[in-house]
């Protein structure tokens, strides 16, 4: 006598089971993935603004800490806001000239910060000094953003950055 083997195979609706949930694992992880992905993007978009952003303060506060004038504005008794402020270096003994214009910040018309990716809004140079006798305090203010936003949340971002100088050789 001969045996006849049952052999089971697996059902439509079981197949079918069985690829609904490999695609919602599968969906889940994709989006994980993307997440992971754009908020990467984000932190290399905020790490360069913020070099950037640091970069240019310091260049500024460095130097006009040290510098041998104020020659703009003329006078900060009052208090003054303006755009920009030129000093005169003691090291070259030469004007220069920081100014907010345009989207950037400049020193004798070259740009600090990279103009083709970055933004620059909300800029000013705050110049206080309470009496002639007591060197004047340098404000410098503003914020960075990217140049296209765009529409995702990756790419949208504002950065501010402030610092105060009083010049030493006042």
């Amino acid at each position: 006598m001969r045996k006849i083997s049952t052999f089971r195979g697996f059902t439509l609706i079981e197949l079918i089971m069985v690829i609904g949930i490999l695609s919602v694992i599968g969906t889940i992880a994709v989006s994980i993935i993307t997440i992971t992905l754009r908020g990467a993007k984000k932190t290399d978009l905020l790490n360069f603004a913020n070099q950037n952003g640091d970069g240019a303060l310091s260049q500024m506060v460095k130097n006009i800490r040290y510098a041998q004038t104020l020659n703009a504005p003329a006078s900060c008794v009052p208090t003054t806001t303006t755009n920009s402020i030129t000093i005169t270096s003691s090291s070259d003994h030469l004007p220069t000239t920081y100014s907010c214009a345009g989207g950037t910040i400049s020193s004798n018309s070259a740009s600090l910060v990279d103009t083709n990716s970055l933004t620059v809004s909300s800029c000013s140079f705050v110049c206080s000094q309470p009496s002639v006798l007591i060197p004047p305090i340098i404000t410098i203010q503003y914020v960075l953003s990217p140049k296209t936003g765009g529409g995702s949340f990756e790419t949208n971002f504002t950065l501010p950055f402030q610092s105060s100088v009083t010049l030493r050789n006042y």
